[in-house]
C-alpha cells in the first residue's frame, strides 16, 4: 500500500523503500520489489533514482537532517539547560514516532551505506551528539545539573531515546510525547545537584 502522504513519485519510491528495509533488511531488499509495490516496472524506478545504494542514503540522510535540525532549533532557542535538553528529547522521540520504518532504517541499516556515505552520516551523528554535550555542559556549568562526565551521560541519553524504535508502538498507550516526558524525568533524577 503507498503512504497516503507520498505526494510525488520519489516520495513514494522513499516510503516503500524505508518500509521494505525495515522490514526486510537493505540487502534482502530488491529495487524490483520496490517497483512492484509502486506498481511501476523496475526500469522505470532508475528514471528517480539512481541505485539502491543511493537510495539507503537518501533515506538515512533524511532522518539524520531532521534530527540535526531539531538539535540547532533547540540550542538556538532561549531556556535553560533543562529545558532545552527536555525539548530536545521530546523532538527526538517525535521524529521516530513519525516513522519507526525510518528511524529502523537510519539506526540500523545505516551500516550498508558505503565508506564515503557512511562517514557522511557519523559526521552528522558526531554533531548531534555534541549537541546534548553543549546542553549538558551548560547545565553542569551553570548549576542545575549535577558535575558529570557530558559525553557519558549523552551517550545514556541517545540509548535511552534511539532504541526506542525497536519497542515503541505510536499507537500504544503512551504518545512520544508522554514517553519523551518519562524519559526526560528519569534522566533528570540522574542529573539532579546533589547537597552534600
Amino acid at each position: 500500500m503507498i503512504h497516503e502522504h507520498a505526494s510525488t513519485r520519489k516520495d513514494q519510491i522513499y516510503h516503500v523503500a524505508e518500509r521494505l528495509f525495515s522490514e526486510r533488511g537493505y540487502h534482502a531488499t530488491t529495487m524490483r520489489e520496490i517497483a512492484r509495490e509502486i506498481h511501476i516496472e523496475g526500469g522505470s524506478l532508475y528514471s528517480h533514482i539512481s541505485s539502491k545504494q543511493d537510495l539507503l542514503y537518501a533515506i538515512v540522510l533524511r532522518g539524520s537532517e531532521r534530527f540535526l535540525q531539531a538539535a540547532r532549533t533547540v540550542v538556538s532557542l532561549d531556556g535553560s539547560a533543562r529545558e532545552q535538553l527536555r525539548d530536545l528529547m521530546h523532538r527526538h522521540l517525535a521524529i521516530i514516532a513519525e516513522s519507526i520504518d525510518g528511524a529502523v532504517v537510519h539506526f540500523h541499516e545505516w551500516r550498508h551505506l558505503d565508506s564515503a556515505k557512511r562517514t557522511k552520516i557519523e559526521q552528522h551523528r558526531d554533531e548531534y551528539e555534541g549537541y546534548i554535550r553543549q546542553i549538558i555542559r551548560r547545565g553542569i556549568d551553570n548549576g542545575e545539573f549535577a558535575p558529570q562526565d557530558e559525553r557519558l551521560v549523552g551517550i545514556h541519553i541517545l540509548s535511552l531515546l534511539n532504541w526506542a524504535y525497536q519497542w515503541y508502538k505510536p499507537e500504544g498507550r503512551l504518545s512520544a510525547d508522554a514517553l519523551a516526558q518519562q524519559f526526560y524525568e528519569q534522566i533528570m533524577c540522574g542529573l539532579e545537584p546533589r547537597n552534600t
